[in-house]
């Protein structure tokens, strides 16, 4: 009796005080009456879970102490959470909040409520200590946001008022007690939320105005309005509510709720969950635009930024469409924390607008992505899930990274089964085919479904209850099953039903115990081309994406783990990744065999095995094929260029022939044996199509191939050209070129002479001018601590810049580079050509830990497509790099423009040397 009266109090106080204006279309159930049976996803589950119970609440818990003037009772965890990379202290407590809560609710396991009533109490602890509920791990966190209140800082998205993302770790606390209140019914977990969330709405959003509050929005801060409507909801205070509709980033609230897509370039995560808040603050107040946003950015990211296995962006950002060619070869993968936060947003959707298609995607991202990404061993998690030919996965390590996608590494798993079964007022869903188990108690009815898919191309499901009723059962006919292929026996008896692909089967019938319905979901292979270019192309089996494991010899099995680098960052084995010669989709498609059912094998035209890519680990893998070759292509006025970039390793390239109609409407036909040809005489200010073809030798291959094209190449107008050649604004301004000014630091420019007598070597800090108010731009101390105006101090105020620091040599400070760069920003130097002819051209560059690009422009023109720069050591040691191809220059002057593509990098050095 003790016990029930026990239970109905608990969920008395947890029940919330407001509900949604607008009423859910689908409801979930709790994550008890889920529960997943053997296979995958469970062994996940149940490696996460005994994970989770050996991290130290104290160690989580250090800084929290420290920062409310208490003694700490242990260390902190190394990695992002104190020593490491992007130091985030306090994240990984509000993940573990959330994750031990989903996994409590699930196993109900009472050594966990153990860990958390604990963890509880030395947070209450550390808001009493600090007087006014304040709670934070941020060193000296009160003082920034101090410094918010005054507006005196500098907008950046990784950091806020010189700390980085104290708003995103207060988030994802609020949202981890949110949960252990809500799932574990413990008191004072709404207590610590409600004290932190009221001291941050009176002590920072009360004091500041919208202005004040859209500035600070620029920095990463998870989905915070999500978590003030959370307390509102548990509350009812209308103040909550007010907090959380300010707490939104009109930045990208506007556009999406008009429908303008403005995503290429912007950091793929922080936005990702601001949308989840969006859709919160539409429940709570039915303002339509914000679910607008939600849906639209939902969609767009699904058609235009996600790849074959579900996860968006590369290099942690969004990109344009138009670069998926050259985004696959780079480093930098999907990441996971993407991955995750799509999942919630499609769940707050789908709980919403209850569309099947939601469905389809959410499948696709747990089973491919998301399950892809934990290794089967120790269940950590890979930050950045690459798809570079010849990539590998790098996880985690269990207590030395603790990066964010460690974090969201945790709680996935934990509600692994949320997504499986649904219910509305009138039916029960199958959503997902996972072996798995269902107590829909309030029809007194237990379901197990049994599948193994992709290893057979069925799933059985068996109903139990005590007594026969009548309900509807719907089951989701995935996009991967034909419209009218699917079929579903009761008792083996073959149902009538109408089937469409992405939308749900529907048997609606009197139940007794005992029912058997067993769904045939015949799979088909397929072949995907990446973009319309068909460059490279992906394989799928049904839901699972298809991957071929390649030669891993130089990768021993400790590089699999690795504590810092969540890029994984060693080289791709591009040579292990040939074709042997130009094949149609089609002919791709019809000479892929399967050679097993179970386990899932095939074997492709070129001998590779191909198996599901969530079961590649400890390997080197190719998930998108490369099967052609790319061109690219710019002009400037009268003269524009072509060059041919063969797939990785792939072709020797052996020449090329084009014709195209010039501005006299002559005929102009020619064959080059190079990688690139030089187009003349074309009319300005229009686009040229240009028929190319191109020889190449596949490697290891005798046989010659021709590859036939059809190149747009679009000109500038005369004017605009003029421009561009002639605009100068040259470093340093000769009004400031005096010695008081200028100093002993100071740089007298050496003009930039390209001769074949030696060499032209120049800094990256001595530019004529870069992209208006941003080009390189950095605030703040240089390597030496010292606080800097940059540039400003070289003789030329009007240009914050950062430059090196190091002693003067031949004339011009040594690591006189530029860094601080953001995708996008530019500068442009001028060079004068004594000696016309071929030049090698190179670029010294330091990029720590991950790889950078830049597109590099000679007049206006771009020969190479983006420049790939290698990994550096660290800031201080660059690296040379040289164009693939020699740039031909005339004498004369000539515009060199340096554009920043992906990750930041420091431009050291250029060099031209006559060939």
């Amino acid at each position: 009796m003790l016990v029930s009266c026990l239970l109905l109090a608990q969920t008395a106080f947890s029940q919330p005080a407001i509900k949604p204006l607008n009423t859910p279309k689908m409801q979930y159930f709790s994550l008890s009456d889920v529960q997943l049976l053997d296979g995958d996803f469970k062994h996940i589950q149940d490696m996460t879970h005994k994970y989770l119970l050996t991290l130290e609440p104290d160690r989580l818990c250090s800084w929290f102490r420290r920062e409310a003037g208490l003694t700490p009772k242990a260390l902190p965890y190394p990695g992002w959470e104190s020593d490491h990379g992007y130091v985030i202290p306090g994240h990984i407590l509000g993940f573990y909040l959330s994750s031990m809560s989903m996994m409590y609710e699930t196993s109900a396991d009472p050594e966990i409520i153990k860990r958390l009533e604990y963890t509880l109490s030395e947070l209450n602890a550390c808001q009493d200590a600090s007087g006014d509920g304040y709670l934070s791990a941020v060193v000296d966190g009160r003082q920034v946001y101090n410094i918010v209140v005054t507006g005196d800082y500098e907008e950046n998205t990784g950091n806020l008022a010189g700390k980085n993302e104290p708003t995103y770790i207060m988030n994802k606390i609020q949202l981890g007690l949110y949960g252990v209140y809500t799932k574990c019914h413990l008191p004072l977990a709404k207590k610590v939320l409600v004290r932190m969330t009221d001291w941050f709405g009176e002590n920072v959003l009360n004091k500041l105005d919208e202005v004040g509050v859209q500035k600070m929005l620029i920095c990463e801060h998870g989905s915070l309005s999500e978590s003030f409507m959370d307390v509102y909801e548990l509350t009812g205070d209308i103040k909550y509510r007010d907090w959380a509709v300010r707490l939104n980033d009109y930045r990208m609230l506007i556009p999406a709720s008009e429908g303008r897509d403005i995503l290429a370039g912007w950091h793929a995560n922080c936005q990702i969950q601001k949308f989840t808040g969006f859709e919160y603050v539409y429940r709570f107040t039915g303002d339509k635009k914000y679910t607008d946003a939600a849906q639209f950015f939902w969609e767009r990211v699904v058609a235009d930024h996600t790849w074959a296995m579900g996860g968006n962006s590369t290099g942690e950002h969004f990109f344009a469409k138009s670069e998926y060619d050259n985004r696959v070869q780079r480093n930098g993968g999907p990441e996971s924390c993407n991955s995750v936060n799509m999942l919630r947003l499609t769940e707050a959707l789908y709980q919403d607008y209850a569309k099947p298609e939601m469905l389809d995607y959410y499948e696709r991202v747990l089973i491919n992505h998301l399950l892809g990404a934990y290794e089967p061993e120790r269940g950590m998690v890979a930050y950045m899930t690459k798809l570079q030919p010849g990539g590998f996965k790098t996880y985690s390590t269990e207590y030395n990274s603790f990066w964010c996608c460690t974090g969201t590494g945790l709680e996935s798993p934990a509600k692994f089964q949320k997504m499986i079964y649904t219910c509305d007022n009138r039916s029960l869903y199958v959503n997902l085919f996972i072996p798995s188990t269902l107590e829909w108690k309030a029809k007194g009815v237990t379901l197990r479904q049994t599948t193994k898919i992709p290893d057979e191309e069925q799933t059985s499901i068996e109903l139990q209850m005590k007594k026969s009723q009548a309900f509807s059962l719907k089951i989701r006919h995935p996009y991967w099953v034909e419209s009218g292929k699917l079929t579903v026996t009761v008792n083996g008896e073959v149902q009538k039903i109408v089937s469409t692909s992405s939308k749900f089967v529907e048997i609606n019938r009197k139940w007794k115990n005992g029912d058997k319905i067993v769904v045939q979901l015949p799979m088909q292979l397929s072949v995907t081309p990446l973009t319309p270019s068909q460059k490279f192309v992906s394989f799928a089996y049904g839901p699972v994406i298809l991957a071929a494991e390649i030669d891993s010899k130089d990768l021993g099995k400790k590089d699999y783990w690795n504590e810092h680098d969540n890029w994984g960052l060693r080289n791709t084995v591009a040579h292990s990744v040939p074709v042997r010669k130009i094949s149609s989709l089609e002919t791709i498609l019809n000479q892929t065999k399967k050679v097993s059912a179970s386990p899932l094998t095939f074997k492709t035209e070129g001998n590779y095995t191909l198996i599901p890519f969530n079961r590649i680990h400890y390997s080197r893998y190719v998930v998108y094929f490369p099967v052609a070759i790319r061109f690219t292509s710019s002009a400037a006025v009268e003269t524009g260029t072509i060059s041919v970039v063969a797939a990785p390793e792939s072709y020797t390239v052996y020449g090329m022939r084009y014709s195209y109609t010039d501005k006299d409407n002559v005929s102009q036909t020619g064959q080059t044996t190079g990688n690139s040809i030089v187009l003349n005489n074309l009319p300005s200010g229009t686009t040229i199509p240009v028929s190319v073809s191109c020889k190449v030798v596949p490697k290891g291959g005798i046989d010659t191939v021709w590859i036939d094209s059809k190149v747009d190449v679009q000109t500038i107008t005369q004017v605009a050209f003029d421009n561009y050649l002639n605009e100068t604004r040259m470093f340093p301004d000769p009004v400031y070129n005096t010695t008081a000014l200028m100093g002993t630091l100071g740089v007298i420019q050496i003009p930039h002479i390209l001769s074949a007598a030696q060499p032209c070597e120049f800094p990256g800090g001595d530019f004529d001018y870069g992209g208006d108010g941003k080009a390189w731009f950095k605030n703040g101390r240089n390597a030496s601590g010292v606080a800097v105006e940059y540039r400003a101090e070289r003789g030329d105020p009007g240009c914050n810049v950062y430059v090196g620091d190091a002693p003067l040599v031949n004339g011009y400070v040594r690591k006189n580079d530029i860094a601080g760069a953001s995708s996008g920003d530019w500068v442009v130097y001028t060079i004068e050509v004594q000696d016309p002819g071929e030049y090698k051209v190179e670029f010294a560059v330091s990029t720590p830990l991950t790889e950078s690009g830049a597109i590099v422009t000679f007049d206006a023109l771009d020969y190479t497509g983006v420049v790939t720069f290698p990994p550096t050591p660290a800031w201080n040691v660059p690296e040379w790099s040289a164009l693939r191809v020699p740039i031909y220059f005339s004498a004369g002057k000539h515009k060199v423009k340096f554009t920043m593509e992906g990750r930041e990098c420091a431009l050291n050095f250029l060099r031209f040397t006559k060939i």
